[in-house]
């Protein structure tokens, strides 16, 4: 395909800009254009994918793994095909049917027309860049400021937080204290985990571990414990493996419960 707007200089311009750009705020900017006009920017990422100069692409590309986890964090990474697929994805249902029936019905337009439809999308998406003070993650922002708060009175505003927004609720609890942040715990609550926790549960948990969790636990075992445990996880099936995650989460809750009875800090 030869465009001249879509060169490699502005399509560079435009990967910066989507990777700079919260992911709602790009949003913001295609609610000031019809479904047409959306469908056909998004029908010129598509075929402008791949055109990115190729010492950056790479890079690009090694995104496509996490890009579920980046639509989570309010972020869009990938090729600019992933970008037009992500952007889609977010649309509310009946505005994502009006743009469908265009992506559909759209096999062909006038350049000069895609060219004013793509100029002035990157000039809105700008715009809004410019004039939106965005906070990021409502959850995550949430979660931060709880961490500073006794668990005692995290688990008391979760509990009121969950009649009324139950999936919010969740979210943040799930933010409040990771699996990974068990690596800035003091040794006295590893200690106490490892007295309590069965071999098998801390072999599934430790599996898929980063380094430093794992050796924070190692570290602190006896001789004996931890062999068992590499034994153990020498015996793990496929499908044992599998639960590492649930494995996890099962240390993680029991970590806030301790933490709760005052039976160990994470802090």
């Amino acid at each position: 395909m030869s465009v001249s707007f879509l060169n490699e200089t502005s399509l560079q311009e435009l990967t910066n800009l989507f990777e700079k750009t919260p992911l709602p705020v790009v949003m913001q900017a295609f609610e000031q254009v019809g479904d047409a006009d959306a469908a056909v920017f998004l029908l010129l990422l598509d075929v402008a994918d791949g055109k990115v100069p190729s010492e950056n692409s790479d890079e690009i590309r090694k995104t496509l793994a996490r890009a579920e986890d980046d639509i989570s964090k309010g972020e869009i990474k990938g090729t600019l095909a992933d970008y037009a697929q992500q952007i889609f994805a977010q649309f509310p249902i009946q505005r994502q049917a009006g743009i469908a029936e265009h992506l559909a019905a759209t096999e062909m337009i006038d350049t000069l027309k895609a060219e004013q439809i793509w100029k002035d999308l990157v000039s809105k998406i700008n715009e809004m860049l410019q004039s939106t003070l965005f906070f990021g993650d409502g959850a995550k922002n949430l979660a931060k400021f709880l961490g500073h708060v006794d668990i005692k009175r995290q688990n008391q505003l979760m509990q009121a937080l969950e009649k009324n927004q139950p999936d919010l609720a969740n979210t943040v609890v799930d933010r409040l204290f990771a699996f990974e942040d068990l690596a800035e715990v003091p040794d006295e609550a590893i200690m106490t985990l490892l007295q309590v926790l069965e071999t098998n549960t801390l072999a599934l948990a430790l599996h898929e571990a980063s380094p430093a969790i794992q050796d924070r636990f190692f570290e602190n075992m006896s001789a004996a414990q931890a062999e068992n445990v590499e034994a153990e996880s020498e015996q793990l099936t496929f499908e044992q493996k599998r639960l590492s995650e649930t494995a996890q989460q099962s240390v993680v809750n029991l970590v806030r419960n301790f933490a709760a009875k005052g039976l160990l800090k994470i802090r």
